[in-house]
């Protein structure tokens, strides 16, 4: 059984008073320790695609199947439980709270959930592993732009979540930090966490283990 499965997913929208569709009759599949790149240019359907694969928008029609049970079949509650244990969404931009320390940060949505936190050996073995371990107790803007990323990244992986999902974490980073965290979504994914990253930028795709491309809401192997 997949980890993620879609079936004829569609997202239809009105512009104008003209309906098009920012996904058109996607099939995707997704294994364990996969890391799956969807590379395209913007308004190509990238980002309303993961909005989907979470559960972050409904589709017009189609099917997202998590461990085999369809999100439609769950209520918002499930949905956001799913999101809090096996499924991580990194979106694009900044997402860290500048008046929390990286380790309120990495720790924030078990405060909003009410879960357990991970134990403090696992976090500092998480940062270290980014290595942000010595960041833990700074803020956001003291760090550069590549460690924020590393911080995002670490609070998405902290549960050892089954599928991570990011939206162009690399896009605000130079070469050299691009790579970093490239390499580090490589190694999640060697360790059995499957990661889907939507790109723009071709020069990352020799990280991935399949490549796909995303034009006008469709899907298509590279």
């Amino acid at each position: 059984m997949s980890l993620l499965k879609t079936e004829a997913l569609v997202k239809e929208y009105k512009r104008r008073g003209k309906t098009f569709r920012a996904v058109d009759l996607t099939d995707l599949q997704i294994e364990p320790g996969e890391f799956v790149m969807i590379e395209g240019e913007s308004g190509s359907g990238k980002t309303t695609l993961l909005n989907l694969l979470t559960g972050l928008t409904e589709p017009t029609s189609g099917k997202v199947y998590i461990d085999g049970i369809s999100l439609s079949d769950m209520s918002d509650r499930e949905i956001s439980e799913v999101r809090n244990r096996k499924v991580k969404y990194i979106p694009q931009g900044d997402s860290l709270l500048t008046n929390l320390t990286i380790r309120e940060n990495i720790l924030f949505p078990y405060v909003i959930s009410g879960h357990k936190p991970p134990s403090e050996e696992r976090l500092k073995a998480v940062a270290s592993s980014l290595g942000i371990e010595e960041l833990l107790d700074e803020y956001p803007a003291e760090l550069s732009g590549g460690e924020m990323r590393r911080a995002t990244i670490a609070r998405a992986f902290i549960d050892s979540p089954e599928l991570i999902i990011a939206d162009e974490p690399t896009g605000s980073l130079d070469s050299l930090n691009t790579s970093r965290v490239m390499s580090i979504f490589r190694q999640i994914a060697d360790n059995g966490t499957a990661v889907i990253v939507v790109t723009h930028q071709k020069e990352t795709l020799g990280f991935a283990s399949r490549v796909l491309k995303m034009e006008l809401g469709k899907l298509s192997p590279v």
